[in-house]
């Protein structure tokens, strides 16, 4: 990650929505611009990390020129299906679900068939957007199979993260929450 990417991602947070938000919106503005002034230049990682600043700016018509970019120069699943859920993001944050879900649905299925290690990723931001379209037994269902698989990888961030989701899914439909 260069230092342009860390910068970035230390200025990123997740609300208590689960969406990202800028803690310095004015310095975060500051190092995405100063990345897409050399856009052409930019490595794939590094395109989508400012893609991503750009969602959590609040800047959706940007960040998904910016993600669009981004999955055309991925070169490799692992990459795809980051950008694909980024732009599903960008697309789901300012409401418009139709155009989300065919997005994380083609993550979902190259995770599942090239990038094993990227699903979880994927289903996580599929289970969120079911919460939002509105359909939250599914989203129940989905967040309770990736709550399995991020406690086999252990990472207790990871793990908080699908129990605040599951929770705000389960709280949707009228269920117990964790």
């Amino acid at each position: 990650m260069s230092a342009e990417q860390q910068q970035i991602a230390e200025l990123i947070a997740i609300g208590n929505d689960g969406r990202l938000y800028a803690t310095e919106p004015d310095r975060l503005r500051r190092l995405v611009r100063y990345e897409l002034a050399r856009e052409e230049r930019l490595a794939q990682p590094e395109l989508r990390q400012a893609g991503v600043g750009l969602l959590a700016l609040g800047e959706y018509a940007e960040a998904k020129r910016v993600l669009t970019a981004a999955l055309e120069r991925a070169k490799t699943p692992h990459q795809r299906v980051a950008a694909l859920v980024n732009l599903g993001d960008a697309h789901r944050y300012p409401g418009e679900l139709a155009a989300a879900e065919p997005l994380y649905e083609q993550a979902i299925e190259i995770a599942q068939a090239e990038s094993p290690n990227t699903l979880h990723f994927a289903l996580q931001h599929y289970g969120k957007h079911l919460i939002d379209a509105r359909r939250p037994h599914l989203a129940v269902e989905i967040l309770t199979e990736v709550l399995l698989m991020r406690r086999k990888l252990g990472d207790p961030a990871l793990i908080a993260s699908t129990q605040e989701a599951l929770s705000a899914a389960r709280a949707a439909v009228g269920q117990r929450t964790i």
